[in-house]
This record gives structure tokens, C-alpha cells and sequence, in this order.
């Protein structure tokens, strides 16, 4: 490894062509990177609830969610993460639009890996002094969450993942996805759905006398339950 770059930076290939996502990462793992590839928005998460990533490279093709809506969420909830797009999108409005949800870099295939490696390397130099907006922000080593006037908030460990799925998720949850983290597989829906809305009625109360008209976590009939701000997450891996 380069010794001007003693840092390793993490990073995780968002890549469903599995020759190509293979490729990269052996390629980038022979140059010294710590990397890990996945095939969509979905693996992406459990990746990243395993372990802290600095960057990502995204395709924008991808199944079931597409690179934009990725981008766009994990901006939101990781504003520190380094985001590259590599794809084969060549048009002037696709490049705009990534870089209008958040991407720091536009490639277009096909790159070659030496150029690949020089962005990473001088992207990951500049994340240090990347900060996070005034936003509400969740910080998972202190479980707290701090509003963007500096209020601060208590939770518990549940409260605190709760919020931490949500952001990650682009604000929004399912019933079933959020039944399936917090419930018990071995217990009924209806319990399971029960623990859910006795969690979020905790948390809804701690909120109110933060929050203005219409920052709530909103149930979404027959869907769901959707964050009513922005949230920023900090000290992402600081808790489980």
C-alpha cells in the first residue's frame, strides 16, 4: 500500500452485473482498500448496519431501487459518505441529476481501474472535512437525539435503532420491514405490530414538545410510518 495513504478507506461497490462488481472488487482490494460489494439498495443497507463504509460507488441501473434513490437517501442519513456514481448513463441530465442527489463524482463506464483508484484515494483525503448540515441529527453513542436548535433528546436502544433503520431507509419504513426488526418471529403479527406502535408512541412523545406542526413521524394508512424531518446519523456503528 502507498504509505501517503496510511488510512484505509472502506468502501462498498453497489455493482448487480456480478462479473464486473467482482472485478472492482478484486481490483481495488489489490491496490490496499478494504472493499465489499453488493448487488442492490437492499444488500446495501444490511452492509452497512455490519459495518462503516467511507465510500460508495454506485451503479445507477439497479434492481428494485436505482442508484439516484440511493444516493439521494444515504446522503440524507450519512452526509459524510463519499459518493461515486459509475455508470454507463452518458447524457448530460443524468450526470446533473447525480450530482443534484448528492454525488461527490460522476464516472461513466467503462473507467479504467487506475483512474477508479486515484478518485477513491482523493475523495477519501477530502471526507475529513466534510460536516454534517444543521439538521436534527441522531447520535448512536451518546442515544441521543439532538435537534437542529441544539435541544437534546434521551432514547432508548430500540428508540435509537428505530430512528437510525428510518433515516437509512430515506425516511420511511414499511409495516412489515419494521415488524420484522422490532417484533419477535416467534410471537403473532398483531403482537409484533403492537410493539411497533407502542415504540413509535413512545417516540412520538418525546418529539412533541421539540417539533413543529407537521415534524412528526407520520403513520402512512396501509404503508407505513414516515420521518417528518430530516435526520442525520452519527457515530453510525456506535450501537447495534
Amino acid at each position: 500500500m502507498n504509505p501517503a495513504f496510511p488510512e484505509v478507506p472502506s468502501v462498498i461497490v453497489v455493482e448487480d452485473n456480478v462479473t464486473l462488481r467482482c472485478e472492482l472488487v478484486l481490483f481495488l482490494s489489490e491496490e490496499g482498500l478494504d472493499v465489499r460489494g453488493v448487488g442492490t439498495g437492499e444488500e446495501l443497507n444490511h452492509a452497512l448496519q455490519a459495518r462503516r463504509a467511507d465510500i460508495l460507488i454506485l451503479d445507477l441501473n439497479l434492481p428494485a431501487e436505482d442508484g439516484i434513490s440511493i444516493t439521494r437517501r444515504i446522503r440524507n442519513a450519512l452526509p459524510t459518505v463519499g459518493i461515486i456514481i459509475l455508470s454507463a448513463r452518458v447524457r448530460s441530465t443524468d450526470r446533473l441529476e447525480g450530482y443534484a442527489t448528492g454525488a461527490d463524482v460522476y464516472l461513466t463506464k467503462p473507467t479504467r481501474p487506475e483512474e477508479l483508484v486515484a478518485v477513491v484515494r482523493n475523495l477519501f483525503g477530502r471526507l475529513g472535512s466534510a460536516t454534517a448540515p444543521a439538521q436534527w441529527q441522531l447520535d448512536m453513542s451518546g442515544l441521543t437525539l439532538v435537534s437542529p436548535q441544539g435541544a437534546q433528546i434521551s432514547l432508548t436502544g430500540s428508540e435509537a435503532l428505530l430512528l437510525k433503520a428510518m433515516a437509512l431507509n430515506g425516511q420511511f419504513m414499511e409495516h412489515a420491514a419494521l415488524e420484522a426488526k422490532f417484533g419477535d418471529q416467534m410471537q403473532p403479527e398483531k403482537i409484533n405490530k403492537a410493539r411497533v406502535e407502542v415504540l413509535i408512541s413512545r417516540l412520538r412523545a418525546k418529539l412533541s414538545p421539540h417539533v413543529g406542526s407537521g415534524f412528526d413521524i407520520k403513520a402512512l394508512r396501509g404503508r407505513g410510518y414516515q420521518l417528518g424531518f430530516l435526520l442525520v446519523v452519527k457515530n453510525f456503528h456506535a450501537s447495534r
